[in-house]
């Protein structure tokens, strides 16, 4: 299986319209990775994949957020609840019900809504039926030393990711309505164009050796990068608005890409990266690294009840 453009996404679940969290970087299949002008909005960053595939790329695109919730410790999504989704398909489309009119794939509505409210922890709610849930991938996760994950039941702190999940679903099943779109594991990706994974990026920053914390500065950042095989910044990729950059090297070749290093020289020494940039580009730089190996998408912690009920984090053996 082989792609010629790798994605990474920096995902965010906060309502719009500013979202500065979101950041979108990408990987040619030489490894010259760069993250590509903003700003973003989740619905553009779902328009401009397509634009890709219909550019001729075959996409990789890896975001970090959890693409269904935990089902198999309890045998059920919403435990006591009498209408349980029956898998990931239909969780999304009551997730979207829930949420259809609001804008740019918001998903905050869905853990105010009865009967699911009572499983959240929102800000200053304490739902009746809150538990700190994991699925399978997030307990290997922990078990491997990638990266401590938090529960998507957890809607409050800095490292929630309960809201990022649930626009991320909206996101995917958007995505879904296109032809030559498949969601792995759920999804057979042979002949998909764009292929979208889960990903964790502290995993990867741990894989490559760089300590256990965010990514903030030039130098790690060059060190994780090295270690996925990173170089130049690639051409004639497009930029955030889906048209080729008007800026031109001096034979004249297009660029639309902002390289890591760049970007990092640009802020100066003292101001760096923001996390949200460097979990993008360590995510398109990883997955072009990783993705020919066989073993990660099949992995042995994922059995067929988990590929098809919870779903698998990319990376994670």
């Amino acid at each position: 299986m082989t792609f010629d453009l790798f994605v990474g996404v920096d995902w965010s679940g906060a309502k719009g319209p500013r979202l500065p969290g979101l950041q979108v970087a990408a990987c040619d299949a030489s490894g010259n990775v760069s993250l590509i002008t903003g700003p973003w909005t989740r619905q553009r960053v779902a328009e401009w994949l397509l634009d890709q595939v219909r550019a001729g790329h075959r996409v990789l695109c890896g975001a970090d957020f959890s693409f269904c919730f935990p089902w198999a410790d309890q045998q059920a999504y919403f435990p006591c609840n009498d209408d349980d989704p029956a898998g990931p398909g239909s969780f999304a489309d009551v997730l979207e019900a829930a949420c259809a009119g609001d804008a740019d794939l918001y998903g905050g509505r869905f853990a105010e809504t009865a009967p699911f409210d009572a499983h959240f922890h929102r800000r200053g709610v304490h739902g009746a039926r809150f538990n700190r849930r994991l699925r399978v991938a997030e307990v290997a996760t922990m078990d491997q030393g990638l990266g401590a994950p938090e529960s998507v039941f957890n809607l409050v702190g800095a490292r929630q990711v309960g809201k990022s999940s649930l626009a991320g679903i909206r996101f995917l099943r958007w995505l879904k309505q296109n032809p030559g779109v498949a969601i792995w594991p759920f999804d057979d990706i042979s002949d998909a164009q764009l292929v979208l994974v889960e990903t964790f990026p502290t995993a990867f920053v741990r894989m490559a050796g760089a300590g256990l914390g965010k990514v903030r500065d030039r130098e790690t950042l060059d060190f994780v990068l090295s270690h996925f095989g990173e170089h130049a910044v690639p051409p004639a990729l497009r930029d955030g608005r889906g048209a080729p950059s008007s800026a031109r090297t001096a034979k004249g070749t297009p660029f639309a890409l902002r390289s890591a290093r760049q970007r990092a020289s640009r802020r100066g020494n003292g101001e760096g990266l923001t996390d949200d940039e460097t979990d993008a580009l360590i995510t398109a730089a990883a997955l072009r690294h990783l993705s020919p190996q066989a073993e990660l998408w099949r992995p042995p912690g994922m059995s067929d009840m988990v590929r098809r009920k919870e779903g698998w984090t990319f990376g994670i053996l």
